[in-house]
């Protein structure tokens, strides 16, 4: 008699055995849906019940419950599987369930983490702009205007009306978030012809918000404007006031001779070129003396600034030096220049044994940024049409090599809106 033919088993079955098997086989097994935080699933913290056409999962923690209905399989790899879910209105949806004891499960967590503060990010913005509408709110990565997935952004709108908006989460990187908030508004205006993008608001952790303020002050409120929020576990975030940073911290060392690295890398070889040929850079600055590597504060935020020069007018000039790439090298150099700005109000280069026998201009210092030709990140010259007028700014693009003399490819003021 031949054997009977086993029936194949339906999706909502593979479904119910995928997830068995998978519970079984993991050591910290965790449910993830997108935009909550995950639940950790122990024998008595889950129930899959079968029903008609689905299995009802449920996962519960000593927080919340989470019940949804489970329709196939949609991806299955070691350690971690997709499934599908049946939303209200019969939509779609996906449920994750990863082992968080796999380390290639952490891209996961990672974009999880982010949906969460996104969705908290969400509650800020209605909080603090009541009657205007969240037309997007994104936590993705946007490559093509060098914008992070780290800081979640929104567009909110009233009308015509239309404000940016960014956050950094607890852990991310604070100083960074300015940066990318410029870059996200200068984006929507141009993405959008037809709306008024006046402004750019910053939610940050409460207690990290200073620094950020200290820039935003040298900012042109002209070309926008600008709000801060501090944010916490206690409330709605708190609108920080722009004219109040706090007890600023302007001590600046004496001038002393600093010893390098060991093994000094790119940025320090660049800087070690430029000080010995300075009017190479820049006509107007005297050959000596420059300081490298003066250590100066501003608003309980230490800093090292790369070289420091005067012109024969007796002006000062901050010089960034940069060896590669990057994003943040405005928004950095305009930290050593507030730092620098205030200690030559305030006159304690000559109290410190800095530019010895020379009448120092009042005039704001210059910023000289500079950096081989190649090098400078398409973001820049957006970051730094929203400074203040008042800086006077010089990108200056030398040629790629060590060693021989300072060759200027190009140099540019940037414009100021």
């Amino acid at each position: 008699m031949a054997a009977a033919v086993q029936a194949p088993l339906s999706p909502v079955q593979l479904a119910a055995q995928s997830i068995e098997d998978f519970l079984r086989s993991s050591r910290q097994p965790q449910l993830i849906e997108p935009g909550d935080p995950p639940i950790a699933l122990a024998s008595d913290s889950y129930q899959l019940t079968a029903a008609r056409g689905w299995i009802m999962f449920e996962a519960w923690d000593t927080e919340r419950l989470l019940a949804r209905r489970i329709t196939g399989v949609k991806q299955q790899a070691p350690g971690r599987l997709e499934l599908t879910t049946l939303r209200l209105g019969r939509k779609p949806g996906s449920l994750f369930l990863l082992d968080a004891a796999r380390p290639g499960n952490e891209g996961l967590r990672r974009k999880s983490r982010r949906l969460v503060f996104g969705e908290q990010f969400r509650q800020m913005l209605r909080h603090t702009f009541p009657g205007w509408t969240i037309r997007e709110l994104s936590t993705e990565a946007n490559l093509e205007e060098s914008l992070s997935p780290s800081f979640p952004r929104a567009l909110l709108r009233k009308g015509t009306t239309a404000w940016a908006a960014i956050a950094a989460p607890p852990a991310s990187d604070i100083d960074a978030v300015l940066a990318f908030g410029l870059i996200w508004l200068d984006y929507l205006r141009r993405r959008e012809p037809k709306l008024a993008v006046h402004g750019l608001a910053v939610y940050l952790p409460a207690g990290t918000e200073q620094a950020t303020i200290l820039r935003v002050r040298h900012l042109n409120r002209a070309a926008a404007e600008y709000a801060v929020f501090a944010y916490d576990d206690e409330g709605p975030p708190r609108p920080a006031d722009l004219q109040d940073c706090g007890n600023l911290d302007t001590h600046l060392e004496r001038q002393m001779i600093r010893p390098r690295e060991a093994i000094p890398g790119p940025e320090a070889l660049l800087e070690e070129q430029l000080r010995g040929q300075i009017p190479l850079l820049d006509a107007h600055l005297r050959p000596s003396p420059v300081y490298g590597q003066v250590s100066a504060t501003a608003a309980a935020d230490r800093g090292i600034l790369d070289l420091l020069a005067v012109d024969y007018e007796g002006r000062l000039a901050v010089i960034e030096l940069k060896a590669s790439e990057s994003i943040h090298l405005p928004l950095q150099a305009l930290d050593y220049w507030i730092r620098v700005n205030r200690h030559l109000a305030q006159g304690d280069f000559p109290k410190r044994g800095y530019f010895p026998a020379i009448a120092l201009n009042p005039a704001p210092p210059r910023l000289l940024l500079a950096a081989p030709a190649t090098r400078f990140h398409p973001s820049n010259e957006t970051v730094l049409r929203y400074f203040h007028p008042e800086i006077e700014v010089e990108c200056i693009g030398l040629a790629h090599g060590w060693g021989g003399p300072v060759r200027v490819l190009f140099r540019h003021s940037t414009m100021k809106t």
